[in-house]
């Protein structure tokens, strides 16, 4: 009995690893945080984090796909007022 395999549609070639652009994304970040802790006062940028914090943690919990699709459901309905 000879059993014949289809190969064609596996890739077997090592995936692209996109890790260099989140590093320098994730320094982008941290060097602007690092700028407006040195322009804005203290408790100014608090109160202008808190709300990215809370997304975040609200991402991290809840996964970030379904997430972004609510934040932009959220968005869009906000539009439509």
């Amino acid at each position: 009995m000879k059993q014949t395999y289809d190969y064609q549609g596996l890739r077997f070639a090592r995936p692209t690893h996109r890790t260099m652009n989140r590093l320098i994304v994730i320094g982008l970040i941290l060097g602007l945080f690092m700028v407006l802790w040195a322009v804005v006062p203290v408790s100014t940028l608090y109160w202008l984090l808190l709300p990215g914090l809370a997304i975040l943690a609200w991402m991290a919990s809840y996964g970030w796909r379904p997430a972004l699709a609510a934040l932009r459901r959220f968005l869009q309905h906000l539009e439509e007022l």
